[in-house]
């Protein structure tokens, strides 16, 4: 870059140095326009000068912006990483939420069913377990009421059966010879029997024989 504008330099230079000369061979009109010509040719030299001053901090921060270039790459690249190791641990983390979603569907469902269908069944078993209990209530004063009068009987049911236990040994005896007769009344009942079948058939015998004499007599 330094060897092209010394180049220029150069160039311009010469150029005026040739038009101020053919100047001066000419007329005092021409030599004006020399002096002109090496004027510009000075201004030039200035800019040029001025030029060079300012290349230097301009390829001073050329530098600083190529380096802070490769910081911001760098810096790029790391966020790259970075982006790249967040999306990686965002696929578990949206995979529970997922699975959340899904789970909240049948949730919903259950809590509207617990909060009517159950609800409702709740308030009626609710008012059925206080009617029974009112219920009880009733038959357990019901009873305590009855309970004085049993144990009122209960003394006298203990006497009578104290007795009916000293009654029953007498009539246990008595229980034997009243088998001893109800065996004797079954065996005259079975000959009782018998002699009736026996008197059955005679009586039929008679009435046959009846019968043949009542025909043989017409």
């Amino acid at each position: 870059m330094w060897h092209v504008q010394y180049f220029c330099v150069v160039f311009t230079r010469c150029v005026a140095v040739f038009v101020a000369g053919a100047a001066f061979s000419r007329s005092l009109s021409s030599f004006c326009v020399a002096r002109a010509a090496f004027q510009t040719s000075r201004v030039v030299c200035f800019w040029d000068t001025r030029h060079s001053t300012l290349y230097t901090p301009h390829l001073t921060l050329q530098t600083l912006h190529s380096t802070l270039y490769n910081q911001n790459f760098t810096l790029h690249t790391l966020h790259f990483t970075l982006n790249t190791l967040h999306f990686t641990l965002y696929i578990p983390h949206f995979t529970p939420y997922t699975l959340h979603s899904t789970l909240y569907t049948p949730h919903s469902t259950l809590h509207t069913l617990h909060s009517t269908s159950l609800r409702t069944l709740h308030s009626a078993l609710y008012a059925l377990h206080s009617t029974l209990h009112t219920l009880h209530s009733t038959l357990l004063t019901l009873h305590s009421t009855l309970h004085t009068p049993h144990s009122t009987l209960y003394t006298p049911h203990s006497t009578l059966h104290t007795l009916h236990s000293t009654l029953y040994t007498p009539h246990s005896l008595l229980y034997t010879p009243h088998s001893t007769v109800y065996t004797l009344q079954s065996t005259l009942c079975t000959r009782h029997f018998t002699l009736h079948t026996l008197h059955s058939t005679l009586f039929t015998r008679h009435l046959t024989l009846h019968t043949l004499h009542f025909t043989l007599h017409t």
